[in-house]
């Protein structure tokens, strides 16, 4: 049977995402510009950033409505 439609199951983190737990601050790379911000969500292999609004980054910014997924192997603690 499938579990299609299951939202409420548990995330279990990864190793790597032992490091990264909800509200850590973070720096990665986006586009070839540094970037930060703060985890708001834990998923198996990645984690949901909201990103650090700065006047560099007003594009991104709108493009992603300032959060992002990005995986725990681009992301490191500030």
């Amino acid at each position: 049977m499938s579990n299609f439609g299951n939202f409420n199951r548990p995330v279990e983190p990864s190793a790597e995402g032992d490091l990264f737990t909800v509200d850590t601050q973070v720096t990665f790379l986006m586009h070839g510009q540094p970037q930060t911000g703060i985890i708001t969500k834990q998923l198996n292999n990645s984690a949901v950033v909201e990103i650090d609004e700065n006047s560099d980054n007003t594009d991104l910014m709108v493009k992603s409505n300032g959060v992002i997924v990005i995986n725990y192997k681009k992301l490191k603690k500030v």
